[in-house]
């Protein structure tokens, strides 16, 4: 189970606030002196390859997860980085990113989720295209799903910052055991959002002094993969699109559960352990919604997962694609040989190793490496793991440096929406104050 519970850190784990920004740009030197100019011009991609993987470098990695060195090289394919470049120093430094930074830490290679990007690589400069990197090398991205790269386009505005690890979506989980005591049919794969709302309300109840609740989100999450493909703000102006219809939409499909009589939260408040918690501690809450990766932190408990239900005008469309990236950093003099790191964390051979483990693979023709999907995941045996990935991702949406501004005020609608507001008023005051707040960050 450690596999994929640290794999989750990358997008499970708090926003990592940072405190200096470092200059764009793609870095200077190679540091690779198996690659010479003279070279270049003559030899392939493949032999420029091969002796950027042959040269004398020490890679230094850095997450946003928060994982510690031991965490990286057993867990999250460290020790196979290793393996695979015997000539690489392999270094992992922990902590937070603006202490890193603080004390002139060089970092060559980043890893952080989508949703933690904007926070800490764009925010304080560490980005840097490696458009000139995948022409040089002749890199595919045509082997990747289509969306982790659209993602990437469009937080590089036409460039690409980093090339996806894995990636995790949305599902819903349930209580079998609540389910077999109140005598009620599972979830299934392929329910519409109404027919959840009812199976929802039917699991709402008191029993034995017990408040059992039908259903909650990690609703951030969810909005952030949300299936109208409604972004929180606009990436040229930084405006909230709270007001937007199908942002509107979105919003209101899964706040409406909570005006469920008994469904609610206490104090109408809405973070993710309020929410989960009592999903698989206090085993309360008969389903819940949120990363699909999140069955790795439920114990023992006896649950099962579907995928997402369908909006009734986008059938078969779940929701967005989470991915997980690798970015060479702004910092780094030794691109040459750390682009050899990412073309490698995402070919067949690791992506099967992930896969082994319980980790969602990236490639678009998962046909070879997700045949022995979860096999060294003794959790996942006889789950329906089908519905850890939807057979159709969203659309994604931009994800901007300010989107930990936007979630806050969301969920603040959320609490004012559940508490009686009305969701136009809720989403307006919320919009208002994001517009305030990003614009004060704007002129810091």
């Amino acid at each position: 189970m450690k596999t994929v519970t640290y794999i989750l850190l990358f997008v499970m784990l708090t926003f990592i606030m940072l405190l200096a920004a470092c200059s764009n740009g793609t870095g200077g030197d190679t540091g690779n002196k198996g690659i010479s100019t003279e070279t270049e011009g003559k030899d392939t991609p493949e032999q420029l390859a091969k002796k950027a993987a042959e040269d004398q470098v020490e890679l230094v990695f850095a997450s946003s997860s928060g994982a510690t060195a031991e965490q990286f090289m057993e867990q999250l394919g460290g020790n196979e980085i290793r393996k695979k470049f015997p000539n690489f120093t392999i270094t992992f430094v922990n902590g937070a990113v603006q202490n890193l930074i603080t004390a002139n830490q060089t970092i060559d290679i980043f890893l952080s989720s989508v949703g933690l990007t904007p926070a800490t690589l764009l925010s304080y400069g560490l980005q840097s295209d490696i458009s000139d990197l995948i022409k040089k090398y002749n890199y595919n991205l045509s082997r990747l799903e289509p969306s982790t790269v659209d993602i990437q386009r469009e937080l590089a505005n036409g460039g690409i910052y980093g090339l996806p690890v894995n990636t995790i979506s949305g599902a819903l989980f349930y209580n079998k055991d609540l389910f077999d005591r109140f005598g009620t049919a599972y979830p299934k794969d392929g329910m519409t959002w109404d027919e959840l709302y009812d199976l929802a309300k039917k699991m709402t109840r008191t029993e034995g002094g017990v408040n059992y609740r039908g259903l909650t989100f990690a609703f951030q999450h969810m909005m952030f993969l949300n299936q109208y493909s409604a972004p929180h703000l606009d990436p040229k102006t930084n405006k909230a699109l709270f007001t937007q219809d199908n942002f509107v939409r979105a919003f209101e499909n899964m706040a409406r559960f909570y005006k469920i009589p008994g469904n609610g939260l206490p104090n109408h408040t809405f973070s993710l352990p309020d929410q989960q918690n009592p999903f698989f501690k206090e085993q309360t809450i008969a389903m819940l919604m949120t990363l699909s990766g999140g069955g790795a932190g439920f114990g023992n408990m006896n649950w099962d997962m579907v995928q997402l239900p369908f909006l009734p005008d986008k059938s078969g469309i779940g929701p967005q694609s989470y991915p997980a990236y690798y970015y060479i950093t702004s910092m780094s003099k030794k691109r040459d040989a750390a682009f050899q790191v990412l073309a490698y964390v995402t070919s067949d051979e690791f992506q099967e190793w992930q896969a082994k483990g319980g980790t969602p693979s990236i490639l678009k023709d998962q046909s070879k490496v997700m045949q022995n999907f979860g096999v060294n995941q003794p959790l996942y045996k006889g789950k329906n793991m089908k519905a850890i990935l939807p057979a159709k991702f969203a659309a994604p949406t931009m994800k901007t440096r300010y989107q930990g501004i936007a979630d806050k005020e969301v969920l603040t609608a959320l609490g004012e929406y559940s508490a009686g507001k009305d969701i136009n008023s809720a989403l307006r005051e919320a919009a208002e104050r994001a517009d305030k707040l990003i614009a004060a960050e704007v002129g810091k």
